[in-house]
């Protein structure tokens, strides 16, 4: 606690006696708005700026760290219609989704609570994120992001717990000052597919002057059922609605301090979990509704010293609902449970230009999560419902506390990366069936990275990174069906550790860009579930009974390809292949739901009179290295999920204030499933997009 003090008294002291400077570069200006268009034929790869991993703008080409990006502009060409597809197009990031409204991202091999996300800078992930996948990364509006960083590999030094796989930072649309007096600007959006698969409407509202910027935004979405490939027909039940709305506001104070206000929310009805239903289990399974709530102040200060160059103080409260509606097939009995989690934040971010060839972040993190948790059991022919445990202990709380310090140096022809992070958790459980309970794991991890540039157009990089996931509450409390199996409590669990390395090679030349990475991470103290008995029996409601323990070894290694290449001012060829290989060291066995060999080829032409053509090939080797969970789980079929190739175009032309965009998926209606997916792909469809900007 005493060095903690003395952070917030250096903060306190530095804002007294630094000079203002304010950094106008540093926020979106009227310059930088949002809708302008980029020439799609640019180089794009190691060609762009990035916030994450350092938590300061970079050059990608410099960096150590494999990093992935999707700007507004793209997100505006593919008009997706969640998160999930949205992150289908990122290199390295293979999407599993469990039904429609979910998606759960898998980066070098890990996926759930093994994979961060973040926010505006703040964490997405809570206490209760369970391992595998999951579907909170749908409870962001896509319509509302205007960049999306990902690294590829550990980022626990950067972000702390859970960032063992990898990191993705998303950051929502923020408005610009206007330097003319009042603006007052807004745009509509609308999109359909056919066969009546989506129905999507967002209405956008900016106003703006020298010292004020304000944006709001709202959001409908009507799913229907997924028409999937071949011969498979309907998937019933797919559909469900989603609503979301947004408001974001840049307050000038004086000359160097801006403050930001925002807020988002967003909430999907009746999600039905497809796989459940279809395999005759349950006659209903649904989320309902699936919920996030969002809203911080952030306060950005500028300065002329070199120790406190920029302050960014960020206070935030974040809740998450969820919902679900259970009844088996053959039972009258109906059972919904209910989780609800608030969690409130706090950041101090510092930023220093401690030499012309040093800079660094330092920075304290403070979450704490509460959480509420019932299960309500209506037995057929009555009205009133016996009230039992939920999923987790009513009233559990999480704390979780750090501190870091990340550095970046250049001398000569190498850039040097050092970070250290500390992390302090404690988990309070008040449990009436299996007591109350302290938990209070703590972590320190670092990283080292090396970029040397061989050539002003060459550089080889090298990386090491220790990186862990703390015991959450999911992990040592969850009593209940999950998946497809019955979990009992554990008290007794440690943190999940890693040691990571990495090299790669990055060529940027003047027509074309290429980057090269290979890996390994190896893993220990896998909090893993084991078959366990609970008062004498070894299953419960037909589900076998399993317990967590921290008894796995892992190791993941594989390598990663990406290129993008200028054929002519017009058009531009890009592309990506990924391998990924996943051992389960102690079991003798490959790692659950390993991504088989996948990868990207594509072709963009943009004319000067605005024509834009895309042509995406999309592939995915077959997958038969099964573990014994993916052999029972019935979401992968016997023997494994076959190969699969799909290709789709999209064309668009932009007007004055008018860009339309139109394109056929699945052009040859191939019949797929994602590897671990528990819905088909989406079979040939057609789908059209119109952005008005006023």
């Amino acid at each position: 606690m005493l060095l903690v003090k003395k952070f917030f008294l250096c903060l306190s002291f530095s804002a007294l006696i630094n000079l203002p400077v304010f950094a106008q570069a540093d926020f979106l200006s009227e310059n930088d708005s949002l809708n302008n268009d980029t020439v799609i034929s640019k180089i794009f790869l190691l060609n762009e700026i990035a916030v994450i991993g350092q938590r300061f703008e970079t050059n990608t080409f410099d960096r150590t760290e494999a990093i992935a990006l999707l700007d507004y502009q793209q997100i505006r060409k593919l008009s997706p219609m969640s998160m999930s597809e949205a992150l289908s197009c990122v290199p390295g990031i293979w999407m599993q989704k469990t039904n429609h409204g979910g998606g759960s991202p898998f980066i070098r091999g890990l996926t759930g609570h093994q994979t961060l996300i973040m926010i505006d800078g703040i964490r997405l992930n809570n206490s209760t994120f369970r391992s595998g996948p999951n579907q909170y990364l749908n409870t962001i509006d896509p319509l509302n992001v205007n960049r999306i960083e990902v690294i590829r590999g550990s980022g626990s030094v950067q972000y702390g717990t859970d960032a063992v796989g990898g990191t993705m930072l998303i950051m929502s649309k923020t408005p610009g000052f206007s330097q003319e007096g009042l603006k007052i600007s807004g745009n509509f959006y609308g999109k359909m597919i056919s066969s009546g698969m989506e129905k999507t409407g967002r209405a956008e509202l900016n106003l703006a002057n020298k010292v004020i910027a304000i944006s709001g935004g709202f959001s409908y979405k009507s799913f229907g059922d997924i028409k999937a490939g071949g011969d498979l027909g309907r998937l019933i039940p797919t559909g469900y609605n989603e609503c979301a709305s947004d408001f974001k506001s840049l307050i000038l104070l004086k000359k160097n301090h801006v403050l930001t206000l925002a807020y988002q929310y967003l909430k999907q009805k009746n999600v039905p979990l497809y796989h459940k239903i279809i395999s005759g289990e349950y006659q209903e399974y649904d989320f309902d509704p699936q919920q996030r709530d969002l809203g911080y102040i952030r306060l950005s200060s500028y300065y002329s010293g070199n120790i406190f160059s920029k302050v960014r103080y960020t206070l935030s409260y974040q809740s998450s609902f969820e919902g679900r509606n259970k009844q088996r097939t053959g039972v009258t009995q109906f059972v919904r449970e209910e989780d609800k989690v608030k969690t409130f934040g706090g950041t101090i971010e510092v930023i220093s230009n401690i030499k012309k060839r040093w800079k660094a972040t330092t920075g304290l993190e403070y979450y704490y999560d509460y959480i509420s948790s019932s299960s309500f059991l209506f037995p057929g022919g009555t009205e009133e419902p016996d009230i039992s445990r939920g999923l987790y202990p009513d009233g559990s709380t999480a704390m979780n506390m750090a501190v870091f310090s990340l550095h970046n140096l250049e001398y000569k022809k190498w850039n040097i990366s050092l970070g250290a992070r500390f992390n302090s958790f404690k988990l309070s459980l008040n449990d009436d069936f299996f007591g109350n309970l302290k938990i209070n794991p703590s972590a320190i991890v670092g990283n080292a990275g090396l970029v040397y540039k061989i050539h002003p157009e060459h550089h080889f990089v090298v990386s090491i990174n220790s990186a862990f996931r703390a015991p959450n509450i999911n992990d040592v409390s969850s009593f209940g069906v999950a998946d497809f199996r019955y979990e009992i409590p554990n008290y007794n669990l440690r943190s999940e550790k890693s040691f990571a390395t990495e090299i790669g090679w990055k060529s940027r030349i003047d027509r074309f860009s290429v980057a090269v990475y290979a890996y390994q991470n190896r893993l220990k103290d896998l909090i893993t579930n084991v078959p366990s008995s609970y008062e004498g029996q070894d299953s419960i409601e037909g589900y076998q009974v399993y317990k967590r323990k921290n008894i796995n070894k892992a190791v993941i290694w594989g390598s990663e390809a990406e290129l993008e290449y200028s054929l002519s001012s017009l058009v531009t060829a890009y592309g990506h292949i990924i391998y990924t290989y996943g051992q389960n060291i102690r079991q003798d066995e490959p790692m659950r739901r390993i991504p088989p060999l996948n990868g990207k080829l594509g072709f963009a032409y943009k004319s000067q009179k605005g024509i834009k053509v895309m042509v995406d090939w999309i592939f995915a080797t077959k997958q038969t290295r099964l573990s014994g969970g993916d052999i029972a789980d019935n979401r992968i079929q016997d023997g494994g999920t076959p190969g699969w190739n799909n290709m789709n175009i999209t064309l668009g032309y932009s007007f004055k204030t008018l860009d339309i965009y139109a394109g056929l998926k699945n052009i040859f209606n191939t019949a797929y499933r994602i590897h671990g997916s528990g819905i088909d792909a989406v079979g040939r469809c057609f789908w059209v997009s119109g952005y008005l900007d006023l």
